[in-house]
């Protein structure tokens, strides 16, 4: 039957809703409407869990309000919010306001594990997209998940089966674009983040002066089988660059050399993910599992970067884990190099930062194939482990 699913965000600083309808024999449900405001933590140069929590309590229920009479009143059926992870104030304004309202109408809830969302979008955003042979992201299937508490590549097995391949071993790739991107002297481009100031739309001239930057984690000498991230060391190794190259002082320099700048920074981070990867699916799956494994998801905030997602599409497509046995000769056309071995998969870049459309969609799958349900006696879970998320942690019904 036709059902109406609301959708709540509200893990860390941009509280976001919305309204989908899911409606019988569709693949995918309708977006009926979303609302999204961001919090403006440009004064004080990053994210103030206190000032995040006030935000979501001032916002939260007026977009909700304006949401269910959007253009004529609508009543949801069901309520799906992030529980965890994130930042325990923040999600307490999403859970609470949505238990309130789920006695209220009556209705079920879903508490939705936030990262959950993000291995789903591509499933959300591709499912009505089969032509030319490419489908939605089918189980099993890799995600790369980059944003600013997350660096972890996940193989995904089913909807509740997730196995975290490789994690960062310090810090988030998003958190060391943000120190290195306010270190160099960047601004802030949008009200609460200065990621998109790294990212640069053209390759700046060689002839500028270049930093002297490593790629972390790659096997050398006794270092090998190094299945893991690290991005705690690249804010040290740039301010020890910018000390030899340019004696410490960036402020007479021009914009296109602090432009060449980020786009080193970006680079260097940018091949580790790559890298890793590719050492990660020779390593960590079986022969079994390699056969099966044909779709690769970028996905998180980080994943709206345009150079990352060019970096996917060339280097990882056609990137085979394994010899291809299939060819029956070297010149053989269509098992030889040069077939794409994956189906790469990302969000539009809206849809990669944080977003109650993620949320909802999560929520719909776990409902529809799980017959799963949250008790009113939930939680917000600021640390929630993503394998086996639905049986670690209690608050779970199929009632």
């Amino acid at each position: 039957r036709t059902y109406i699913v609301l959708g709540i965000e509200t893990s860390c600083d941009d509280t976001s809703v919305c309204l989908y309808d899911r409606r019988k024999g569709s693949l995918r449900p309708e977006l009926l409407a979303s609302l999204k405001i961001r919090a403006d933590n440009s004064v004080d140069g990053g994210i103030v869990p206190t000032k995040a929590l006030s935000h979501h309590q001032a916002n939260l229920g007026i977009l909700v309000q304006h949401l269910l009479s959007w253009r004529y009143p609508v009543i949801p059926d069901l309520i799906c919010v992030t529980r965890g992870p994130g930042m325990r104030g923040s999600l307490a304004a999403g859970t609470e306001f949505a238990k309130g309202l789920a006695v209220a109408l009556n209705i079920p809830i879903i508490g939705v594990h936030h990262m959950l969302g993000h291995l789903l979008s591509a499933r959300m955003v591709y499912s009505r997209r089969k032509s030319h042979g490419v489908g939605i992201a089918n189980f099993p299937y890799v995600t790369m998940l980059v944003s600013g508490g997350h660096t972890m590549l996940v193989l995904s097995r089913s909807l509740t089966d997730h196995e975290i391949l490789a994690d960062t071993v310090d810090i988030a790739i998003g958190d060391a674009i943000e120190k290195c991107a306010r270190f160099i002297g960047l601004e802030m481009r949008q009200q609460n983040s200065y990621g998109p100031s790294l990212e640069q739309p053209e390759t700046p001239p060689e002839e500028l002066k270049s930093l002297s930057l490593n790629v972390a984690m790659r096997n050398k000498g006794t270092r090998t089988g190094s299945c893991a991230f690290s991005f705690a060391g690249y804010l040290p190794m740039v301010e020890r660059s910018v000390q030899e190259v340019f004696g410490g002082n960036l402020d007479g320099i021009s914009e296109l050399q602090r432009a060449k700048i980020a786009y080193e920074i970006q680079q260097a981070m940018f091949t580790q993910i790559i890298e890793r990867v590719k050492y990660v699916l020779d390593t960590k799956l079986d022969d079994e599992m390699k056969a099966k494994v044909k779709d690769i998801v970028l996905a998180g905030g980080v994943a709206s970067n345009q150079e990352l997602r060019h970096m996917f599409r060339t280097q990882l497509q056609t990137y085979s884990p394994y010899p291809n046995t299939d060819a029956t000769k070297p010149d053989d056309t269509e098992t030889g190099p040069g077939i794409p071995k994956y189906n790469i998969f990302s969000p539009p870049p809206a849809l990669c930062t944080d977003n109650s459309e993620m949320i909802a969609w999560a929520g719909i799958e776990l409902w529809e194939s799980q017959k799963l349900r949250s008790e009113l006696s939930m939680e917000p879970l600021p640390e929630w482990p993503l394998e086996n998320f639905t049986t670690n942690v209690d608050g779970w019904t199929t009632e």
